[in-house]
């Protein structure tokens, strides 16, 4: 590889999905930002189904129904998309980092684009499985559910650890921290790899083309400078430095992946209150 990487950075991409908030009165998110972890979250669904926009993550949702404990693991859409929820039920959700598969070996990330698998298919070991589940079960508040989580899950991290020469870890940093403007003939000057290879090397390793990855970072980017500066009266406009050629190329990149233009999205989160119902802790 060249000397020309650039120093890395603590990653502040922090994925959200809007439309999940709006979903429930009342929604809980606790950030991490580490070990590969976005955040975690937690809602009451109040209808049966929610809005789903491009993350490039991958979910792990656990939840009640009739006094048994369910979960899945849900991959990114390449697209606006929505998702079924049980109505009235408890969700406890952990969300990774774009590009990071939790369930390494198991599946792989490109299986799991546009698609959702069950806790067996993620979690082989019966005895496993069921221990976490029923320890869930068994944790009454939301910050007793992380702990659980964390637990189980930092056994497994510490025990295959990532490989920070690994060509995939450093494709990884450079795109998230590029505000999804990076090219991939820049990375093929970057590593001296062929964009050939890093095109089939970024497939294999996080689930899709190279071009969707920055495209849905640079959205999901976009997304989080709209959200935190959603009472400003340029909110949209604000967006503009998520690596975008220019207005025009942002709001149609925003309306193929949203379903709104920018100004339009905030609208409807102020509409439903969605400050309201967001609660974060650090």
């Amino acid at each position: 590889m060249s000397n020309g990487w650039k120093k890395e950075e603590a990653v502040t991409l922090s994925p959200r999905q809007p439309e999940f908030v709006l979903a429930t009165t009342d929604y809980s998110k606790k950030c991490l930002m580490k070990y590969n972890l976005s955040h975690f979250y937690q809602f009451t669904a109040e209808s049966d189904h929610m809005g789903v926009i491009p993350d490039a993550c991958i979910d792990m949702l656990f939840w009640e129904k009739n006094g048994v404990m369910k979960a899945k693991a849900a991959g990114t859409f390449l697209e606006k998309g929505i998702t079924k929820t049980e109505l009235n039920c408890q969700y406890f959700g952990v969300r990774f980092l774009p590009g990071v598969n939790p369930v390494t070996g198991n599946v792989k990330l490109s299986e799991l684009v546009n698609n959702e698998i069950s806790l067996e298919d993620i979690i082989t070991n019966v005895g496993e499985r069921e221990a976490l589940l029923e320890r869930i079960h068994e944790a009454l508040s939301f910050h007793k559910k992380t702990e659980v989580f964390l637990d189980f899950y930092m056994k497994h991290y510490f025990n295959h650890p990532e490989d920070k020469h690994s060509l995939k870890y450093v494709i990884h940093q450079q795109i998230l921290n590029s505000d999804g403007s990076l090219k991939l003939s820049e990375l093929s000057s970057y590593t001296g790899y062929s964009e050939r290879y890093l095109n089939q090397k970024i497939h294999e390793d996080f689930g899709m083309n190279p071009k969707n990855l920055i495209r849905f970072i640079r959205f999901q980017k976009s997304v989080s400078r709209l959200v935190e500066t959603i009472h400003c009266a340029n909110s949209a406009d604000t967006a503009l430095i998520s690596g975008y050629y220019d207005q025009s190329h942002f709001i149609k990149e925003f309306v193929k992946m949203s379903g709104f233009t920018p100004s339009a999205y905030v609208e409807t989160l102020l509409g439903n209150a969605y400050d309201k119902k967001l609660h974060v802790i650090y």
